[in-house]
């Protein structure tokens, strides 16, 4: 049959339109690229290297490097960017750095580098009382040798080995960040602020790509870190997704749905079911430690025998296994276990006819008394503890209120001990991971100069002594260092100041596609994974 002109007009037409929308829908496919996503509990809280000093570890640790690793599991120091370290006396020491390495924006790294870093930490620290660069007090100056060898003069011995290996303060970036943020003062908030925006300028595996504080973080892999080579890992993660999710049951979803690769918040009752169903979990030693701590500037808790009878009515007993379903290691004085300076005698016992006891003396017996406590939300762990000591508590007469805020809003009701101690709560906990292995790092959340972090309000002038004294001989007698230390923890337990109620062991929730070597977890710095390690497929 012959076609007519107009049916065949009609047929191209078609044809036509359907080639067309066969080009239109098609789309070539888009590069693979090795993603893994990195589930977290909180918020970022910072990303300038020398202030930062919570949950922005998470980000720091992957993006910057220290002269030194430091592990206290094994005691071994691993090179970061000092390939050799000398100590030459009691006051100087010797780095010589890694060559060949860069940063972010392809500058060197070299002494002056080192020498920018630090002295800006310290500076704030003692311009401003801002960050952790209390850590470098012992420093009295830096010099550059070369572009390769620093020196470090002290004004009295320190363990700098262990200090330049610090969690927090210790990170390495590039001079140049004045020029960027139009700064000539390195203390200038116009350099916080350009970190802030999102910016990093250091010389890690990754660099930031994409910074939104309260949902995600996107690091991108830094093809010219000097450690590819040595990790030898292809299936290295080229974008990681570091992606806040509070909701420990949605991080149960996000594994199940194949969205998260890696969580570190699950909810523990989870964890055996989520093992049947083919997910792998990493346990990690840690020092992260939940200390309890007392309002002692606020009725009743600014009274002894109230803190102490407190203290006793806590089921000791039943605290890992009830709020952490086994994942932890019960508290005794303020440094966790493991830690030096840890001690083992510092443990309340539970007994409510010792705490009535100590409420008579108080002169609160049958007395009805209000209190609260400030948790944070989303920590299983703290709520399971809350409901405990509340149910405890009742039977004293004492009632206890929870309250229930997001990290930030929480270390504001710490801080607000010493604005107003009325508007502080009687009871909170302060989670706390270690900045560089040393005592004097939890104990000073005690310190009378500590505003920031004790969140008691507490000061005494004996403690403070023991503990500035213990830290200046930790350079030159260890040994009587630690017997300091732990004076100072005997003192605190005996005012009933604080108490440390477990410390953690982290289980990471795994997708069976994706391997933790060994080598990305340290103790020492906590939620931090470092990326390098970890292999996708």
């Amino acid at each position: 049959m012959r076609l007519t002109r107009s049916l065949v007009l009609a047929a191209v037409l078609l044809v036509a339109a359907g080639t067309l929308a066969v080009f239109t829908l098609w789309r070539p496919p888009a590069p693979q690229v090795r993603l893994l996503v990195y589930a977290y509990r909180d918020a970022i809280t910072g990303i300038d290297p020398s202030v930062e000093f919570d949950t922005g570890l998470v980000v720091l640790g992957a993006v910057y490097e220290p002269l030194l690793y430091y592990n206290p599991l094994t005691k071994q120091f691993e090179p970061a960017l000092a390939e050799n370290w000398l100590r030459v006396n009691e006051t100087c020491w010797i780095f010589k750095l890694r060559e060949g390495v860069v940063f972010h924006d392809g500058t060197p790294m070299t002494s002056e580098a080192v020498r920018f870093s630090i002295l800006r930490t310290k500076t704030i620290y003692e311009e401003k009382g801002v960050g952790p660069g209390y850590i470098w007090d012992s420093v009295e100056d830096i010099v550059v040798l070369n572009d390769t060898a620093v020196g470090f003069k002290l004004k009295y011995p320190a363990p700098l080995d262990l200090i330049a290996s610090s969690a927090y303060g210790a990170y390495i970036y590039s001079p140049r960040v004045l020029r960027y943020a139009g700064a000539a003062d390195p203390t200038d908030e116009s350099v916080r602020l350009w970190f802030e925006e999102g910016r990093s300028l250091g010389s890690g595996p990754y660099y930031i790509d994409y910074y939104d504080p309260l949902n995600e973080v996107r690091l991108r892999r830094f093809d010219k870190w000097w450690g590819w080579a040595r990790v030898n890992n292809p299936l290295a993660p080229e974008l990681v997704i570091i992606k806040i999710v509070s909701d420990p049951v949605t991080q149960v979803v996000g594994l199940r749905g194949g969205g998260i690769h890696i969580a570190m918040a699950v909810p523990r009752a989870e964890v055996r079911s989520l093992i049947d169903e083919g997910f792998k979990v990493v346990e990690q030693h840690t020092y992260y430690s939940y200390i309890l701590m007392f309002n002692t500037r606020r009725w009743p808790t600014n009274v002894t025998e109230f803190r102490l009878a407190v203290l006793h009515a806590i089921p000791w007993g039943e605290l890992v296994d009830r709020a952490l379903r086994g994942f932890g290691i019960p508290g005794s004085g303020i440094v966790p276990y493991g830690y030096p300076g840890y001690v083992d005698d510092l443990r309340f016992e539970y007994n409510l006819t010792a705490a009535r006891e100590l409420l008579r003396r108080a002169g609160l017996e049958g007395a009805r008394v209000r209190i609260e406590i400030v948790i944070t939300v989303g920590y299983e762990e703290e709520e399971v503890f809350a409901k405990l000591l509340e149910s405890e508590l009742r039977k004293l007469g004492i009632e206890l209120e929870i309250r229930s805020y997001p990290w930030e809003v929480v270390r504001e009701c710490g801080a607000a001990v010493w604005r107003n101690p009325e508007e502080a709560p009687h009871l909170i906990i302060n989670d706390w991971w270690p900045t560089y292995p040393t005592p004097y790092d939890y104990l000073y959340l005690l310190h009378c100069e500590s505003r920031e972090w004790n969140w008691a309000g507490y000061c005494n002038e004996e403690l403070d002594y023991l503990l500035d004294t213990a830290f200046e001989l930790e350079g030159q007698d260890y040994e009587r260092a630690l017997r300091l230390y732990e004076e100072a923890q005997r003192l605190v337990f005996r005012e009933g100041v604080a108490a440390a109620l477990w410390t953690v062991v982290q289980p990471y929730v795994v997708s069976p596609r994706v391997r933790i070597r060994e080598e990305a977890l340290n103790p020492l710095y906590m939620y931090v994974i470092r990326f390098q390690h970890v292999e996708v497929p």
